[in-house]
Protein backbone atom coordinates (compact mmCIF):
# COMPACT_ATOMS: atom_id res chain seq x y z
CA UNK A 1 0.00 0.00 0.00
CA UNK A 2 1.82 3.09 -1.29
CA UNK A 3 1.21 6.51 0.25
CA UNK A 4 2.02 9.79 -1.46
CA UNK A 5 0.75 13.31 -1.81
CA UNK A 6 -1.60 13.10 -4.79
CA UNK A 7 -1.67 16.00 -7.26
CA UNK A 8 -3.43 16.40 -10.59
CA UNK A 9 -0.07 16.38 -12.34
CA UNK A 10 1.11 13.14 -10.71
CA UNK A 11 -2.26 11.41 -11.10
CA UNK A 12 -2.55 12.33 -14.78
CA UNK A 13 0.87 10.78 -15.41
CA UNK A 14 0.06 7.47 -13.69
CA UNK A 15 0.10 4.35 -15.86
CA UNK A 16 0.05 0.62 -15.13
CA UNK A 17 1.06 -2.41 -17.11
CA UNK A 18 -1.65 -4.64 -18.55
CA UNK A 19 -3.29 -6.67 -15.79
CA UNK A 20 -1.60 -4.63 -13.03
CA UNK A 21 -3.56 -2.71 -10.39
CA UNK A 22 -2.10 0.11 -8.33
CA UNK A 23 -3.56 1.61 -5.16
CA UNK A 24 -2.23 4.95 -3.93
CA UNK A 25 -3.22 6.54 -0.61
CA UNK A 26 -3.27 10.29 -0.18
CA UNK A 27 -1.04 11.61 2.59
CA UNK A 28 -3.01 14.88 2.79
CA UNK A 29 -6.33 13.24 3.71
CA UNK A 30 -6.52 10.02 5.66
CA UNK A 31 -8.71 7.37 4.04
CA UNK A 32 -8.65 8.82 0.51
CA UNK A 33 -7.13 6.56 -2.15
CA UNK A 34 -6.88 6.22 -5.92
CA UNK A 35 -7.11 2.87 -7.67
CA UNK A 36 -5.38 2.70 -11.07
CA UNK A 37 -5.92 -0.19 -13.47
CA UNK A 38 -5.16 0.13 -17.17
CA UNK A 39 -6.86 3.34 -18.30
CA UNK A 40 -9.19 3.39 -15.27
CA UNK A 41 -8.52 5.76 -12.35
CA UNK A 42 -11.14 5.62 -9.61
CA UNK A 43 -11.31 7.47 -6.28
CA UNK A 44 -12.33 5.70 -3.07
CA UNK A 45 -12.64 6.45 0.61
CA UNK A 46 -12.14 4.11 3.58
CA UNK A 47 -13.30 4.85 7.11
CA UNK A 48 -13.48 3.00 10.42
CA UNK A 49 -16.71 1.96 12.11
CA UNK A 50 -17.10 1.70 15.90
CA UNK A 51 -16.92 -2.10 15.60
CA UNK A 52 -13.50 -1.84 13.94
CA UNK A 53 -14.57 -2.77 10.40
CA UNK A 54 -13.32 -0.53 7.60
CA UNK A 55 -15.78 -0.28 4.67
CA UNK A 56 -14.88 1.42 1.42
CA UNK A 57 -16.97 3.86 -0.60
CA UNK A 58 -16.48 4.59 -4.29
CA UNK A 59 -16.30 8.34 -4.93
CA UNK A 60 -16.04 8.55 -8.72
CA UNK A 61 -13.67 8.62 -11.67
CA UNK A 62 -10.62 10.87 -11.82
CA UNK A 63 -10.67 13.74 -14.31
CA UNK A 64 -8.07 16.42 -14.93
CA UNK A 65 -9.11 20.04 -14.17
CA UNK A 66 -9.08 21.04 -17.86
CA UNK A 67 -11.66 18.32 -18.63
CA UNK A 68 -13.82 18.65 -15.52
CA UNK A 69 -16.36 21.14 -16.88
CA UNK A 70 -19.76 19.52 -17.45
CA UNK A 71 -18.72 16.11 -16.05
CA UNK A 72 -20.50 15.80 -12.70
CA UNK A 73 -19.58 12.14 -12.26
CA UNK A 74 -15.79 12.68 -12.33
CA UNK A 75 -13.53 14.27 -9.71
CA UNK A 76 -10.27 16.17 -9.74
CA UNK A 77 -7.86 15.72 -6.82
CA UNK A 78 -9.42 18.72 -5.07
CA UNK A 79 -12.92 17.43 -5.77
CA UNK A 80 -12.09 13.99 -4.39
CA UNK A 81 -10.66 15.49 -1.20
CA UNK A 82 -13.75 17.67 -0.73
CA UNK A 83 -16.08 14.70 -1.16
CA UNK A 84 -14.00 12.56 1.21
CA UNK A 85 -14.01 15.32 3.86
CA UNK A 86 -17.80 15.48 3.69
CA UNK A 87 -18.02 11.72 4.22
CA UNK A 88 -15.65 11.96 7.18
CA UNK A 89 -17.90 14.65 8.67
CA UNK A 90 -20.85 12.27 8.27
CA UNK A 91 -18.88 9.52 10.02
CA UNK A 92 -17.98 11.88 12.88
CA UNK A 93 -21.70 12.66 13.23
CA UNK A 94 -22.44 8.96 13.71
CA UNK A 95 -23.63 8.19 10.20
CA UNK A 96 -22.55 5.22 8.10
CA UNK A 97 -22.03 6.30 4.44
CA UNK A 98 -21.69 2.75 3.08
CA UNK A 99 -25.01 1.67 4.62
CA UNK A 100 -26.76 4.80 3.34
CA UNK A 101 -25.43 4.30 -0.19
CA UNK A 102 -26.58 0.68 -0.18
CA UNK A 103 -30.03 1.81 0.97
CA UNK A 104 -30.26 4.25 -1.94
CA UNK A 105 -29.21 1.53 -4.38
CA UNK A 106 -31.73 -0.90 -2.90
CA UNK A 107 -34.51 1.68 -3.24
CA UNK A 108 -33.48 2.35 -6.83
CA UNK A 109 -33.47 -1.38 -7.51
CA UNK A 110 -37.03 -1.66 -6.22
CA UNK A 111 -38.00 1.19 -8.48
CA UNK A 112 -36.63 -0.82 -11.41
CA UNK A 113 -39.63 -3.12 -11.06
CA UNK A 114 -41.93 -0.38 -12.36
CA UNK A 115 -43.08 -0.39 -15.97
CA UNK A 116 -41.78 1.90 -18.67
CA UNK A 117 -45.27 3.41 -18.90
CA UNK A 118 -45.13 4.40 -15.21
CA UNK A 119 -41.84 6.19 -15.69
CA UNK A 120 -42.95 7.84 -18.94
CA UNK A 121 -46.03 9.26 -17.23
CA UNK A 122 -43.86 10.52 -14.37
CA UNK A 123 -41.63 12.25 -16.92
CA UNK A 124 -44.59 13.89 -18.66
CA UNK A 125 -46.10 15.11 -15.40
CA UNK A 126 -42.75 16.51 -14.25
CA UNK A 127 -42.22 18.40 -17.51
CA UNK A 128 -45.80 19.69 -17.57
CA UNK A 129 -45.52 21.07 -14.03
CA UNK A 130 -42.10 22.57 -14.74
CA UNK A 131 -40.51 20.52 -11.96
CA UNK A 132 -38.21 18.88 -14.52
CA UNK A 133 -36.55 21.28 -16.95
CA UNK A 134 -34.07 19.71 -19.36
CA UNK A 135 -31.28 22.15 -20.19
CA UNK A 136 -32.72 24.40 -17.44
CA UNK A 137 -35.53 25.46 -19.78
CA UNK A 138 -39.20 24.66 -19.26
CA UNK A 139 -40.75 22.73 -22.13
CA UNK A 140 -43.56 24.43 -24.01
CA UNK A 141 -47.03 22.81 -23.92
CA UNK A 142 -47.01 22.12 -27.70
CA UNK A 143 -43.68 20.30 -27.31
CA UNK A 144 -45.01 18.14 -24.48
CA UNK A 145 -48.17 17.40 -26.47
CA UNK A 146 -46.05 16.37 -29.44
CA UNK A 147 -43.99 14.07 -27.20
CA UNK A 148 -47.14 12.52 -25.75
CA UNK A 149 -48.45 11.83 -29.25
CA UNK A 150 -45.10 10.33 -30.25
CA UNK A 151 -45.21 8.06 -27.21
CA UNK A 152 -48.83 7.07 -27.83
CA UNK A 153 -48.34 6.32 -31.52
CA UNK A 154 -44.90 4.70 -31.55
CA UNK A 155 -43.66 3.68 -28.10
CA UNK A 156 -46.70 1.85 -26.75
CA UNK A 157 -45.09 -1.56 -27.46
CA UNK A 158 -42.64 -0.73 -24.64
CA UNK A 159 -45.29 0.52 -22.20
CA UNK A 160 -46.01 -2.73 -20.33
CA UNK A 161 -42.36 -3.77 -20.03
CA UNK A 162 -40.67 -3.54 -16.68
CA UNK A 163 -37.94 -0.94 -16.68
CA UNK A 164 -35.14 -3.48 -16.34
CA UNK A 165 -36.46 -5.18 -19.49
CA UNK A 166 -36.08 -2.02 -21.57
CA UNK A 167 -32.50 -2.74 -22.58
CA UNK A 168 -30.38 -1.26 -25.32
CA UNK A 169 -31.27 -4.13 -27.67
CA UNK A 170 -35.01 -3.69 -27.00
CA UNK A 171 -34.81 0.04 -27.69
CA UNK A 172 -32.78 -0.54 -30.85
CA UNK A 173 -35.37 -3.05 -32.15
CA UNK A 174 -38.25 -0.62 -31.55
CA UNK A 175 -36.38 2.15 -33.38
CA UNK A 176 -35.63 -0.17 -36.30
CA UNK A 177 -39.31 -1.16 -36.50
CA UNK A 178 -40.27 2.52 -36.76
CA UNK A 179 -37.56 3.06 -39.37
CA UNK A 180 -38.85 0.14 -41.46
CA UNK A 181 -42.26 1.84 -41.55
CA UNK A 182 -40.58 4.57 -43.58
CA UNK A 183 -40.47 6.99 -40.64
CA UNK A 184 -36.80 7.77 -40.23
CA UNK A 185 -37.19 11.16 -38.53
CA UNK A 186 -39.80 9.69 -36.18
CA UNK A 187 -37.33 6.95 -35.25
CA UNK A 188 -34.78 9.59 -34.30
CA UNK A 189 -37.34 11.53 -32.26
CA UNK A 190 -38.39 8.32 -30.50
CA UNK A 191 -34.78 7.62 -29.48
CA UNK A 192 -34.49 11.13 -28.09
CA UNK A 193 -37.74 10.79 -26.12
CA UNK A 194 -36.73 7.42 -24.63
CA UNK A 195 -33.40 8.93 -23.60
CA UNK A 196 -35.13 11.90 -21.96
CA UNK A 197 -37.52 9.64 -20.04
CA UNK A 198 -34.61 7.61 -18.68
CA UNK A 199 -32.62 10.77 -17.91
CA UNK A 200 -35.52 11.94 -15.75
CA UNK A 201 -35.66 8.50 -14.10
CA UNK A 202 -31.98 8.77 -13.19
CA UNK A 203 -32.46 12.18 -11.57
CA UNK A 204 -35.30 10.67 -9.51
CA UNK A 205 -33.17 7.62 -8.51
CA UNK A 206 -35.69 5.36 -10.23
CA UNK A 207 -33.19 3.84 -12.65
CA UNK A 208 -29.43 3.52 -12.72
CA UNK A 209 -28.64 3.75 -16.44
CA UNK A 210 -30.00 5.05 -19.74
CA UNK A 211 -30.17 2.38 -22.50
CA UNK A 212 -30.83 4.94 -25.25
CA UNK A 213 -27.94 7.23 -24.41
CA UNK A 214 -25.31 5.17 -26.23
CA UNK A 215 -27.46 4.59 -29.33
CA UNK A 216 -27.06 6.71 -32.45
CA UNK A 217 -29.94 7.99 -34.56
CA UNK A 218 -30.74 5.42 -37.23
CA UNK A 219 -31.86 7.85 -39.92
CA UNK A 220 -29.86 10.60 -41.55
CA UNK A 221 -31.71 13.90 -41.47
CA UNK A 222 -31.34 16.63 -44.05
CA UNK A 223 -33.16 19.97 -43.76
CA UNK A 224 -36.03 20.42 -46.22
CA UNK A 225 -35.48 23.03 -48.91
CA UNK A 226 -38.84 22.73 -50.69
CA UNK A 227 -40.17 26.05 -52.02
CA UNK A 228 -43.45 26.37 -53.94
CA UNK A 229 -43.27 28.11 -57.30
CA UNK A 230 -46.06 30.38 -58.57
CA UNK A 231 -47.84 27.59 -60.44
CA UNK A 232 -47.89 25.32 -57.38
CA UNK A 233 -48.95 28.12 -55.06
CA UNK A 234 -51.76 29.09 -57.45
CA UNK A 235 -53.05 25.50 -57.62
CA UNK A 236 -52.95 25.18 -53.83
CA UNK A 237 -54.64 28.54 -53.27
CA UNK A 238 -57.54 27.72 -55.58
CA UNK A 239 -58.26 24.55 -53.60
CA UNK A 240 -57.97 26.47 -50.34
CA UNK A 241 -60.53 29.01 -51.51
CA UNK A 242 -63.04 26.51 -52.90
CA UNK A 243 -62.91 22.71 -52.80
CA UNK A 244 -65.79 22.26 -55.25
CA UNK A 245 -64.91 19.84 -58.02
CA UNK A 246 -61.77 18.49 -56.33
CA UNK A 247 -61.45 14.74 -55.76
CA UNK A 248 -59.17 13.00 -53.29
CA UNK A 249 -57.69 9.73 -54.64
CA UNK A 250 -58.27 6.53 -52.66
CA UNK A 251 -56.72 3.05 -52.90
CA UNK A 252 -57.69 0.69 -55.73
CA UNK A 253 -58.32 3.50 -58.20
CA UNK A 254 -61.24 5.00 -56.29
CA UNK A 255 -61.68 8.62 -55.23
CA UNK A 256 -64.00 10.84 -53.24
CA UNK A 257 -64.90 14.50 -52.96
CA UNK A 258 -62.33 16.62 -51.14
CA UNK A 259 -63.83 17.40 -47.73
CA UNK A 260 -61.76 19.99 -45.89
CA UNK A 261 -63.60 22.56 -43.79
CA UNK A 262 -63.24 26.23 -44.58
CA UNK A 263 -61.75 27.15 -41.14
CA UNK A 264 -58.82 24.78 -41.60
CA UNK A 265 -58.29 26.05 -45.14
CA UNK A 266 -58.17 29.59 -43.76
CA UNK A 267 -55.58 28.45 -41.21
CA UNK A 268 -53.36 27.18 -44.05
CA UNK A 269 -53.77 30.47 -45.92
CA UNK A 270 -52.77 32.42 -42.81
CA UNK A 271 -49.73 30.20 -42.34
CA UNK A 272 -48.64 31.23 -45.84
CA UNK A 273 -49.42 34.93 -45.39
CA UNK A 274 -48.05 35.46 -41.87
CA UNK A 275 -45.12 32.98 -41.90
CA UNK A 276 -45.94 31.63 -38.44
CA UNK A 277 -45.72 27.99 -37.41
CA UNK A 278 -48.55 25.50 -37.74
CA UNK A 279 -49.21 25.17 -33.99
CA UNK A 280 -49.12 28.93 -33.48
CA UNK A 281 -51.78 29.45 -36.14
CA UNK A 282 -53.93 26.52 -34.96
CA UNK A 283 -54.05 27.86 -31.39
CA UNK A 284 -54.65 31.51 -32.31
CA UNK A 285 -56.74 33.19 -29.59
CA UNK A 286 -59.18 36.05 -30.00
CA UNK A 287 -57.53 37.90 -27.10
CA UNK A 288 -54.21 37.90 -28.99
CA UNK A 289 -55.71 39.91 -31.87
CA UNK A 290 -55.88 43.69 -32.09
CA UNK A 291 -57.67 44.72 -35.27
CA UNK A 292 -57.30 48.42 -34.47
CA UNK A 293 -53.52 48.10 -34.35
CA UNK A 294 -53.56 45.31 -36.97
CA UNK A 295 -51.42 42.98 -34.84
CA UNK A 296 -51.42 39.43 -33.51
CA UNK A 297 -49.39 39.00 -30.31
CA UNK A 298 -48.25 35.42 -29.69
CA UNK A 299 -47.16 34.94 -26.05
CA UNK A 300 -43.82 33.38 -25.20
CA UNK A 301 -45.44 30.17 -23.95
CA UNK A 302 -46.77 29.43 -27.43
CA UNK A 303 -43.68 30.14 -29.51
CA UNK A 304 -40.85 27.75 -30.31
CA UNK A 305 -38.29 30.40 -29.38
CA UNK A 306 -39.95 30.91 -25.98
CA UNK A 307 -40.20 34.61 -26.76
CA UNK A 308 -43.26 36.82 -27.30
CA UNK A 309 -43.62 38.00 -30.88
CA UNK A 310 -45.91 40.61 -32.43
CA UNK A 311 -47.05 39.68 -35.94
CA UNK A 312 -48.37 42.50 -38.16
CA UNK A 313 -51.62 41.71 -39.97
CA UNK A 314 -52.16 42.63 -43.60
CA UNK A 315 -55.59 43.63 -44.86
CA UNK A 316 -56.27 40.28 -46.53
CA UNK A 317 -55.16 38.39 -43.40
CA UNK A 318 -57.63 40.40 -41.32
CA UNK A 319 -60.42 39.52 -43.76
CA UNK A 320 -59.55 35.82 -43.41
CA UNK A 321 -59.46 35.99 -39.60
CA UNK A 322 -62.85 37.75 -39.50
CA UNK A 323 -64.25 35.04 -41.77
CA UNK A 324 -62.89 32.34 -39.45
CA UNK A 325 -64.45 34.07 -36.44
CA UNK A 326 -67.82 34.18 -38.21
CA UNK A 327 -67.59 30.44 -38.92
CA UNK A 328 -67.08 29.45 -35.28
CA UNK A 329 -69.88 27.31 -33.81
CA UNK A 330 -72.32 29.25 -31.66
CA UNK A 331 -71.97 28.46 -27.94
CA UNK A 332 -74.93 27.03 -26.01
CA UNK A 333 -77.20 29.53 -24.32
CA UNK A 334 -75.56 31.15 -21.32
CA UNK A 335 -72.02 30.14 -22.30
CA UNK A 336 -69.23 32.34 -23.57
CA UNK A 337 -67.84 31.96 -27.10
CA UNK A 338 -64.68 29.93 -27.50
CA UNK A 339 -61.49 31.90 -26.88
CA UNK A 340 -59.98 30.31 -30.00
CA UNK A 341 -60.27 31.50 -33.59
CA UNK A 342 -60.16 27.94 -34.95
CA UNK A 343 -62.40 25.73 -32.81
CA UNK A 344 -62.07 21.97 -32.70
CA UNK A 345 -64.79 19.41 -32.25
CA UNK A 346 -66.00 17.69 -29.10
CA UNK A 347 -68.18 18.31 -26.07
CA UNK A 348 -65.69 20.83 -24.67
CA UNK A 349 -63.97 22.00 -27.85
CA UNK A 350 -60.67 23.80 -27.67
CA UNK A 351 -58.44 24.88 -30.52
CA UNK A 352 -58.02 22.61 -33.51
CA UNK A 353 -55.06 20.29 -33.17
CA UNK A 354 -52.03 21.29 -35.29
CA UNK A 355 -52.04 17.83 -36.86
CA UNK A 356 -55.50 18.59 -38.29
CA UNK A 357 -53.87 21.25 -40.46
CA UNK A 358 -51.25 18.76 -41.66
CA UNK A 359 -53.91 16.14 -42.42
CA UNK A 360 -55.89 18.72 -44.40
CA UNK A 361 -52.78 19.66 -46.38
CA UNK A 362 -52.18 15.96 -47.11
CA UNK A 363 -55.67 15.59 -48.59
CA UNK A 364 -55.43 18.83 -50.57
CA UNK A 365 -52.03 18.07 -52.08
CA UNK A 366 -53.34 14.68 -53.19
CA UNK A 367 -56.35 16.36 -54.83
CA UNK A 368 -54.21 18.89 -56.73
CA UNK A 369 -51.57 16.26 -57.57
CA UNK A 370 -48.63 18.05 -55.97
CA UNK A 371 -47.41 15.34 -53.59
CA UNK A 372 -44.40 16.85 -51.87
CA UNK A 373 -45.60 19.93 -49.97
CA UNK A 374 -46.15 20.54 -46.26
CA UNK A 375 -47.56 23.40 -44.21
CA UNK A 376 -44.06 24.36 -43.10
CA UNK A 377 -43.01 24.63 -46.76
CA UNK A 378 -45.33 27.65 -46.99
CA UNK A 379 -43.28 29.40 -44.31
CA UNK A 380 -40.06 28.68 -46.20
CA UNK A 381 -41.62 29.70 -49.51
CA UNK A 382 -42.82 33.03 -48.13
CA UNK A 383 -39.43 33.80 -46.58
CA UNK A 384 -37.76 32.98 -49.91
CA UNK A 385 -40.11 35.32 -51.80
CA UNK A 386 -39.30 38.14 -49.39
CA UNK A 387 -35.57 37.47 -49.70
CA UNK A 388 -35.89 37.73 -53.49
CA UNK A 389 -37.71 41.03 -52.94
CA UNK A 390 -34.56 42.18 -51.08
CA UNK A 391 -36.02 42.13 -47.56
CA UNK A 392 -33.02 41.93 -45.23
CA UNK A 393 -32.23 38.63 -43.46
CA UNK A 394 -32.38 40.48 -40.13
CA UNK A 395 -36.02 41.54 -40.61
CA UNK A 396 -36.85 38.07 -41.94
CA UNK A 397 -35.45 36.53 -38.77
CA UNK A 398 -37.53 38.90 -36.65
CA UNK A 399 -40.64 38.04 -38.62
CA UNK A 400 -39.96 34.29 -38.37
CA UNK A 401 -39.17 34.71 -34.64
CA UNK A 402 -35.96 32.73 -34.90
CA UNK A 403 -34.16 32.46 -31.58
CA UNK A 404 -30.51 32.85 -32.62
CA UNK A 405 -30.48 35.35 -35.49
CA UNK A 406 -28.90 38.57 -34.23
CA UNK A 407 -28.64 40.41 -37.51
CA UNK A 408 -24.90 40.87 -37.24
CA UNK A 409 -25.02 42.52 -33.82
CA UNK A 410 -23.32 41.07 -30.78
CA UNK A 411 -25.41 38.92 -28.46
CA UNK A 412 -25.26 41.34 -25.52
CA UNK A 413 -26.13 44.31 -27.74
CA UNK A 414 -29.13 42.76 -29.48
CA UNK A 415 -30.57 40.80 -26.55
CA UNK A 416 -30.07 43.34 -23.75
CA UNK A 417 -29.57 46.85 -25.08
CA UNK A 418 -31.67 46.89 -28.26
CA UNK A 419 -35.31 46.61 -27.18
CA UNK A 420 -36.86 47.89 -30.42
CA UNK A 421 -39.52 45.48 -31.73
CA UNK A 422 -39.06 46.36 -35.44
CA UNK A 423 -42.86 46.22 -35.81
CA UNK A 424 -43.09 48.71 -38.66
CA UNK A 425 -40.28 47.02 -40.56
CA UNK A 426 -42.03 43.68 -40.11
CA UNK A 427 -45.31 45.24 -41.23
CA UNK A 428 -43.75 46.41 -44.49
CA UNK A 429 -42.43 42.90 -45.06
CA UNK A 430 -45.83 41.27 -44.36
CA UNK A 431 -47.62 43.70 -46.66
CA UNK A 432 -45.01 43.03 -49.32
CA UNK A 433 -45.54 39.27 -48.97
CA UNK A 434 -49.32 39.67 -49.16
CA UNK A 435 -48.99 41.57 -52.44
CA UNK A 436 -46.59 38.96 -53.83
CA UNK A 437 -48.84 36.02 -52.93
CA UNK A 438 -52.04 37.63 -54.22
CA UNK A 439 -50.30 38.62 -57.45
CA UNK A 440 -49.15 35.01 -57.88
CA UNK A 441 -52.46 33.29 -57.09
CA UNK A 442 -54.79 35.80 -58.77
CA UNK A 443 -52.89 37.16 -61.77
CA UNK A 444 -54.68 39.74 -63.85
CA UNK A 445 -57.33 40.52 -61.22
CA UNK A 446 -58.01 43.77 -59.43
CA UNK A 447 -56.19 42.37 -56.39
CA UNK A 448 -52.86 42.39 -58.17
CA UNK A 449 -50.51 45.10 -56.90
CA UNK A 450 -47.35 46.56 -58.44
CA UNK A 451 -44.26 44.48 -57.61
CA UNK A 452 -42.10 45.75 -54.73
CA UNK A 453 -39.40 47.21 -56.98
CA UNK A 454 -42.02 49.56 -58.50
CA UNK A 455 -42.97 50.97 -55.10
CA UNK A 456 -41.31 53.97 -53.40
CA UNK A 457 -37.93 53.11 -51.93
CA UNK A 458 -38.46 51.54 -48.46
CA UNK A 459 -36.35 51.99 -45.35
CA UNK A 460 -32.77 50.82 -45.81
CA UNK A 461 -33.01 48.57 -42.74
CA UNK A 462 -35.88 46.65 -44.30
CA UNK A 463 -34.45 46.16 -47.75
CA UNK A 464 -30.87 45.68 -48.85
CA UNK A 465 -29.13 45.97 -52.16
CA UNK A 466 -28.01 42.67 -53.70
CA UNK A 467 -24.27 42.06 -53.61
Amino acid sequence: MAATRLTDRSVAALKTAEGERLELWDTDLKGLYLRVSGHSKVWGYRYRRPDGTQPRVRLGRYVSPDQAAGDKQALTVAGARAKARKLQTDVDDGRDPAVEIQAVKAEAKEQLLRTFDDMAEGYFQATESGEYRPSKKRKRPPTILSERNLYKNHLRPLASLRIEAVTKSVVRKRLRDILQEGKGVTSNRARSLISQIFAWGITEDRVLKNPAQQLDDLAEETPRTRVLNDTELRALWRALEDTSGYRRPLPKGRDEALMVGRPIRIAIQLAALLLQRRAEVAEMRVAELDFAERTWTIPAGRTKAGRTTVVPLGEFSILLIREALALRPKPPDGEKPSPFVFVGRGETPGAIHPSAISHAMRDIRAAIDIPDITVHDLRRSGATRLAKARVSPFILSKLLNHANELGGGSSITMSVYVQHDYLEEKREAIECLERLILAAVRPGTELEEPPPHALPAPARLLFHEPA
